[in-house]
């Protein structure tokens, strides 16, 4: 040890300071010594082994102050090291700053003696401060989260430490008197105290159980939902002594959770459960006990409803949504289970019920909206439609019940009855529709999808003068598919386009292939309203052509009249684009839809054809007759040719040619027929003139 050290006064000084000391050679700066104090804080580092360097003790960014220190204490005796002290072994930061003496011994040695001592004025203020705004923060963010902090002895029933989140939850005065577990107790609801004390017994004496309930917080006009963890922490002789823990206020969690599930399960408008829970509650009825069937379900269906919206707005169609759910809630009783479940139906739950009690039921509400409604000062009445489901006749199972009511509801308004019972046989709705639908896509790059071709004939001459473009559906389960099953389906939906470029594909491919034999027939294909209102028909069809060397004529467009009053700009516009790029044009089942005949002399159209319906009637009903001949005079008077679909006989053809029809297609003719056999049925002529 440098002798400078050995000093008894010195030594008495340096090991009992309450401070950390350490001290180095003044030559070397090599550590020397340090004390108790010392060593607790900066470790083993400081426990003056061989070699070591009193620079070694404190951080890189600090130590070129700290030689500078040291030096200036060799040339004066004494120096000051603001906020620098050597870093500490827990990893805590180290504050304050370090003062150093230069040590003479009677020998010539000199050594130099590090004090420790705490933080400046300024860094014990800047300390306070952030304490303070920590304390602040905490504080702060406690409230923010409604979380309170809670220790308590559980040897004296004295909370000893509290959050200012504890004394507004438990509604408890802040004025710093002993608050005891029983005064929290008291504030705690008394259906739920049971509950939170037996909690508190297994958190107490089951090893590693903690304390975790909720429960609700009384006062003077509130109730609180808290929610409130805590773990035991056990003394000596491993029998807990205090519990720690936090309490949060989850009030408005709980409320927002009983909006959500209101929103998710009851309708804004009315009140009344929503479809949501109509399942769930047929759901439970089928669960519990067969006993519980039969149960009744009445789809009631508002008639016009839309109407109202629409003329008195829908503040006014709100109301009448209210006096309607009033009024059918009123007749059916309590015991009865009334939803709301879609904009202008609800739906009746009729437990233990028959058919024929449900239909004295569905009758009766019928009888009731023969009074009028009172919306906006003027008295409107207002119709209904009821369907009728019972299980388990009808359905056996929550979904195909309701499905069933909604089913019978539909039918009855579309054949203009008050009431309907659901049949089966009468359904026309089958699943496996909607199954097909699913599988099309896939049908599509399957090849599944095939392309037929039927003949159109010119009257005069016999001769073949075009084929309408047909599809058939070669399913690998079903067989072939009738269009009257998916096609309709697929019109509704954006499939509809996907199957429209798979005929114009296949169309074209066979032109060209039929083209290639010498043969030059037209194939027409359908469009659907879909098709002309996407826009871009007319870029798709020439970039097909330009694909196969073809042209316009290779193509004509068939469309109904239906698709022409959807959106009458946008189809007028598009048939003009069509019609100027070379394709002919046909208005498909003509006499089927309500397009006004103005719009006749508005379209390019250059052929009319004449819906099946009435040329295969025309014989036996005067006023068919009477349209087909009015209908030619009319396509001639206007400058457009005729086909007559559905010429099914000869009698037929022939009653067609004396009204002066231009072209027949139909089974008379010929059937559709697969488009690789169509060019083999025109060489053999299988169609002979009358």
């Amino acid at each position: 040890m440098h002798d400078v050290c050995k000093r008894d006064g010195y030594r008495i000084a340096f090991t009992h300071a309450p401070v950390p000391m350490v001290s180095c050679d003044g030559a070397t700066f090599r550590l020397i010594d340090a004390n108790a104090c010392a060593r607790r804080l900066f470790g083993a580092r400081c426990a003056g082994q061989d070699g070591a360097g009193i620079l070694s003790l404190y951080a890189a960014e600090h130590r070129a102050r700290v030689r500078a220190a040291l030096e200036r204490t060799l040339r004066d005796g004494a120096a000051l090291l603001e906020d620098v002290q050597p870093e500490r072994h827990d990893g805590q930061p180290a504050h304050g700053h370090t003062r150093c003496l230069r040590i003479d011994g009677a020998g010539g040695g000199t050594a130099i003696l590090l004090i420790g001592q705490g933080p400046s004025d300024d860094a014990q203020r800047g300390l306070h401060e952030q304490l303070l705004r920590t304390r602040a923060d905490l504080s702060h963010a406690q409230e923010i989260a409604h979380l309170g902090i809670w220790a308590v002895d559980m040897r004296t029933g004295i909370v000893e430490t509290t959050s200012p989140e504890i004394c507004r939850i438990f509604h408890l005065s802040e004025d710093g008197k002993p608050i005891r577990v029983e005064d929290l107790f008291q504030h705690i609801h008394p259906d739920d105290l049971p509950r939170v004390l037996g909690t508190l017994d297994r958190a107490l004496h089951v090893p590693g159980a903690r304390y975790d309930c909720e429960y609700r917080v009384m006062g003077v006009g509130y109730i609180r939902h808290v929610h409130s963890l805590a773990d035991a922490a056990p003394g000596a002789d491993g029998t807990p002594t205090r519990i720690v823990g936090v309490v949060r206020d989850v009030t408005d969690i709980r409320r927002a959770q009983q909006e959500v599930r209101h929103l998710a399960f009851f309708d804004e408008i009315t009140g009344l459960p929503n479809r949501v829970a109509v399942r769930r509650q047929l759901a439970a009825t089928f669960d519990a006990d067969e006993r519980a069937l039969p149960v009744a379900v009445l789809a009631i269906d508002l008639a016009h409803f839309r109407q109202i919206n629409l003329t008195l707005g829908h503040l006014n169609g709100d109301q009448l949504l209210r006096d309607v759910a009033q009024r059918i809630a009123r007749l059916l009783g309590d015991d009865v289970y009334l939803a709301r479940t879609a904009n202008a139906q609800f739906t009746a739950l009729l437990p233990e019920t028959h058919t024929h009690a449900a239909q004295q039921e569905a009758e009766a509400i019928v009888r009731a909206f023969e009074s009028t409604f009172l919306i906006a000062g003027v008295r409107y009445e207002i119709g209904v439609h009821v369907g009728i489901a019972v299980a388990p006749r009808h359905a056996g199972d929550p979904a195909g019940l309701l499905r069933n009511a909604d089913v019978a509801a539909f039918q009855a308004r579309q054949d203009g009855l008050s009431t309907m019972v659901y049949a089966p046989v009468a359904d026309p709705y089958d699943p496996q529709r909607l199954a097909l639908l699913g599988e099309f896509r896939h049908a599509l790059g399957a090849g599944q999808i095939e392309l037929y071709c039927q003949p159109k004939v010119a009257m005069a001459s016999g001769a073949v003068i075009g084929a309408e473009a047909l599809v058939r559906w070669r399913h690998p389960a079903r067989g072939l598919v009738p269009p009257s099953e998916f096609i309709p389906l697929i019109e509704s939906t954006e499939l509809i386009h996907a199957l429209t470029a798979h005929v114009l594909r296949e169309a074209v491919r066979q032109s060209y292939a039929w083209r290639q034999e010498g043969m030059a027939v037209p194939i027409a294909v359908n469009l659907s309203t879909r098709n002309l209102n996407a826009g871009n028909i007319a870029h798709q069809l020439q970039t097909l052509l330009a694909d196969w060397g073809g042209s316009p004529d290779w193509i004509g467009l068939e469309i109904t009249e239906s698709s022409l009053i959807a959106d009458p700009g946008t189809s007028i516009a598009q048939l003009n684009a069509l019609s100027q790029l070379g394709f002919q044009l046909f208005i498909d089942d003509f006499g089927t839809g309500y397009s006004s005949l103005n719009y006749l002399t508005m379209l390019p159209v250059d052929v009319i054809k004449i819906d099946h319906g009435f040329t295969t009637t025309m014989l036996t009903d005067k006023r068919a007759a009477a349209i087909v001949k009015a209908t030619i005079d009319l396509a001639h008077d206007l400058g457009m040719a005729v086909v007559a679909e559905g010429t099914a006989s000869r009698e037929i053809w022939d009653a067609l040619a004396g009204y002066g029809c231009d072209e027949a297609q139909g089974f008379y003719v010929a059937p559709p027929l697969p488009a690789g056999e169509f060019a083999d049925w025109v060489r053999n002529r299988a169609f002979r003139m009358p």
